[in-house]
């Protein structure tokens, strides 16, 4: 057990783990196996990838199995939505490695072998998902083989299986690894310049200049003279259309109707609170009073002056405090309502660096014996590392037994029996920080609420907008409208879309929005059990190419820059004809002559535009040259000097190179998703 104990201590690791390994991530919505039966119709496919189908029913029945996996693993409940969204995004990412990536790696030739999986699990060339783990590491935080072999050689005494599980889970995740780690190799050792592109690329970016130009600027106003017609403009469509490339996407305005305590709530919630404090005060048991009466828990913690909340300060830790004292004063902040009782006061550390071991609850004897033993001053070879501990850690991770270690002198053992863990741990201290006055405190905690007649007239008001909006999008603008109502626009909402503006959980809104028409207007859609939703859809995209009638006003944009330019520099090349000096050119334009130092090919900087860059790397020296069109205007230049250096070598080309690849490799999940037409309909269903 002491492996697999130890592994629960460090909690954490089981978010850490699935962040590390998921090589490539998508986006999971959680939801409720009731709400993805009502939504389910003839297609029940959660997605797809390769041409192979994922029924729903396939990937919850994963799902689950994943999810009691690492309950078992970690021997604890995965019940926040972050924590399922993770097991889910783990479990799409098995999908992906199976149906796309594998197959991808296989094609290209790679593989991880067995002898080759030996050595990452039991070798010389240990896998780091292996050397992360801190049930493997020894006293100094160091890798140990010695640990390792002990675990695998329990793995057929554990009647449990655990053990053979987390033993499959970390071989799978290793395997993936190291042939993601190959495949990313591959990829970066296949980005390279030839000697001949080296050469162009230390030469070119060796080659500074210095240079006058002139620059006449393109207005960008509206210009009746254009003439752009619908031709051109499916031309351009037509040959740019894989840039027109969209999710399915909605565009909603909203009105959002929180609900919060309304003031005659407060003053009533505040009238009651204060009789509770009398009670408290004269309660004889208070741990009782607060597990009965408040809204937060009992806490076993001793705190010191920077632990306690500034309104108890001065109340907790008074000059010369009494062990018990009354209540204090009662505190407000953000509708909370608090106030506290000393229900206990000592002189001891705030932290303490512990040894530990584990035994089962039927060895209690033997632990006894080891605690005996480290009492004499003797050693126990099994003790192993735990290192500084506090209150807060221990009770924040569900080990409040482990506190009984800051009542133990220096150097002495204690046996605890751990409830979480159903185990006896021996605790032995052999570190602490010096002792001083901290406080148990108990305290009640009351939130304000906003009441059921709050409630109902919040959802009164959002109902009096749905009724008259109708299901209609014009009849919604006038009645936001007259009564003066904050509407909030949000544009480009996917399927997978979970927060909507500040409020998350959204996704019944979203769910709605996508199955609405263009124009139509929601009833009211309560979130959280807090906000108070009526939508309206304002602009509905399908998934595919952006149809031409929705992209026409930018390609109309593009275009129009273009024939400026192209008028621009017509215009320019009359005005100058016959002109000799850049001084002269800059007085016909109306504009200045301007002087830049240093333009190389790989200049960056400057807000230099790229075009006029490429031409002044190219141009010779002492003739004025252009026009050429850039971005924002038109440039005549010449060239005053150049310099040829040798700061730029064949080890910056491959600094660049190795930088290039490394961005591709940021679009590596894009691309193999794309060409395996990877389809992701699980929003559908959460």
């Amino acid at each position: 057990m002491a492996v697999l104990e130890n592994i629960r201590v460090k909690l954490g690791v089981f978010i850490t783990i699935l962040i590390a390994i998921s090589l490539l991530s998508f986006i999971v919505d959680p939801s409720t196996l009731s709400t993805t039966f009502q939504r389910m119709s003839s297609d029940n496919k959660v997605g797809s990838m390769n041409g192979k189908n994922i029924t729903y029913q396939d990937y919850y029945t994963a799902v689950e199995q994943n999810k009691n996996m690492f309950e078992s693993l970690y021997g604890q409940s995965l019940s926040s939505e972050e924590q399922l969204a993770e097991v889910r995004d783990y479990t799409w990412q098995n999908y992906f490695d199976r149906f796309v990536f594998e197959p991808k790696a296989a094609a290209a030739g790679l593989s991880v072998g067995d002898q080759e999986m030996y050595e990452l699990t039991q070798g010389s060339n240990i896998s780091p998902v292996l050397s992360a783990q801190s049930a493997f590491l020894d006293e100094n935080g160091n890798f140990s083989h010695e640990a390792l072999a002990q675990f695998i050689q329990n793995i057929d005494y554990d009647a449990t299986g655990t053990y053979g599980a987390y033993w499959n889970y970390l071989r799978d995740q290793i395997y993936k690894q190291q042939l993601y780690s190959k495949y990313d190799a591959l990829l970066y050792n296949s980005s390279i310049y030839n000697p001949l592109q080296t050469n162009l690329a230390v030469e070119a970016n060796n080659l500074t200049s210095d240079v006058d130009f002139v620059m006449a600027t393109v207005g960008f106003a509206a210009d009746s003279t254009l003439n752009i017609t619908n031709d051109e403009i499916k031309q351009y469509y037509n040959k740019h259309k894989k840039q027109m490339k969209q999710s399915a996407s909605r565009d909603i305005e909203y009105v959002v109707f929180e609900v919060v305590p309304s003031q005659q709530d407060i003053d009533d919630q505040k009238a009651e609170f204060a009789t509770l404090v009398e009670e408290f005060a004269d309660s004889e048991n208070p741990r009782n009073f607060i597990s009965l009466n408040s809204d937060s828990r009992w806490s076993e913690t001793y705190l010191g002056p920077d632990d306690i909340p500034a309104a108890f300060v001065d109340y907790a830790f008074p000059a010369r405090g009494v062990t018990v004292g009354p209540v204090s004063e009662i505190a407000e902040a953000d509708n909370v309502l608090s106030a506290v009782r000393v229900a206990d006061r000592k002189v001891m550390p705030d932290s303490v660096y512990i040894w530990y071991t584990l035994f089962d609850l039927t060895d209690a004897a033997k632990a006894d014996s080891v605690v005996a033993v480290l009492n004499a001053g003797r050693d126990y070879e099994d003790l192993r590392e735990l290192g500084w501990m506090t209150q807060q850690f221990t009770e924040a991770n569900n080990f409040g037994e482990f506190n009984a270690a800051f009542d133990v002198p220096l150097n002495k053992a204690v046996a605890v029996r751990m409830s979480a863990l159903q185990a006896i741990a021996v605790l032995k201290v052999t570190d602490r920080t010096k002792p001083a006055e901290r406080v148990k405190l108990a305290t009640l905690t009351k939130i304000i609420t906003p009441s059921d007649e709050t409630y109902r007239d919040f959802l009164m008001k959002a109902t009096a907008l749905a009724d008259k909006s109708d299901g209609k999008y014009e009849n919604f603008a006038a009645a936001v409208k007259e009564e003066d109502l904050p509407v909030t626009p949000a544009t480009r909402i996917v399927q997978g879309t979970r927060r909507i503006g500040t409020v998350d959980n959204a996704r019944e809104v979203v769910s709605w929005a996508f199955d609405s028409k263009e124009g139509a207007v929601s009833d009211v859609i309560t979130v959280d059990n807090k906000y108070y939703f009526v939508a309206a859809v304002t602009k509905a995209r399908k998934e595919g190419y952006a149809p031409l009638s929705e992209v026409s006003d930018d390609i109309y944009s593009v275009l129009a820059l273009e024939k400026r330019l192209d008028a621009a520099a017509a215009d320019v090349s009359e005005k100058v004809k016959g002109l000799g000096t850049l001084e002269e050119i800059a007085e016909a334009l109306g504009t200045t002559v301007s002087h830049q130092s240093g333009v190389s090919f790989g200049s960056t900087g400057g807000g230099l535009d790229p075009s006029f860059i490429g031409a002044v790397a190219s141009a010779p020296k002492g003739k004025i040259c252009g026009p050429v069109k850039g971005q924002i205007g038109v440039y005549l230049f010449e060239v005053l000097d150049n310099e040829a250096g040798a700061y730029y070598t064949e080890d910056d080309v491959k600094l660049r190179t190795s930088q290039e690849a490394q961005y591709r490799q940021q679009y590596l999940s894009t691309v193999l998703a794309e060409e395996a037409d990877v389809h992701d309909n699980r929003a559908r269903f959460y």
